[in-house]
Parts: structure tokens; sequence; C-alpha cells
């Protein structure tokens, strides 16, 4: 799990990458065993409405998409 793999999408549909160092909640950098958790919090740059937070596994890896309550 990395940090830099999370992106948030508004609801105009636009992706903004995560802005590091912001909260001090952010999500860890971590290897996660299966069945593992881990919370925290993804910060995006600006001024917008979050619809949904995606986490892609690397370049090609696959995507996980959560929506923002």
């Amino acid at each position: 799990m990395n940090p830099l793999y999370f992106t948030v999408t508004d609801t105009d549909g636009t992706k903004h990458t995560a802005e590091l160092g912001v909260d001090e909640e952010q999500i860890d950098t971590v290897d996660l065993a299966p069945g593992e958790i881990i919370t925290g919090t993804v910060t995006g740059k600006g001024t917008f409405t979050p619809k949904y937070v995606t986490y892609s596994d690397g370049l090609l890896g696959d995507s996980l998409r959560a929506d923002v309550k």
C-alpha cells in the first residue's frame, strides 16, 4: 500500500492526485497480508467535492475504487 497510488475523483469527474504530508492521519505505506485492513486519510490539492477514491497497485496493477462518504 502506497499513498502515491491513490487518486481522488471529484463530482465533476476530474481526477486529483494524492497530496502527501498534509494530514497527520494520512494513509501509511505498508505491506498488507490477505485480510488485513488499514485506514487513513487521502488528501487532494485544491477545493473540490470528492466522489470516490481509487487505489491502483502500481502502473499495471489492479485498481480498487471506494465511494467517499
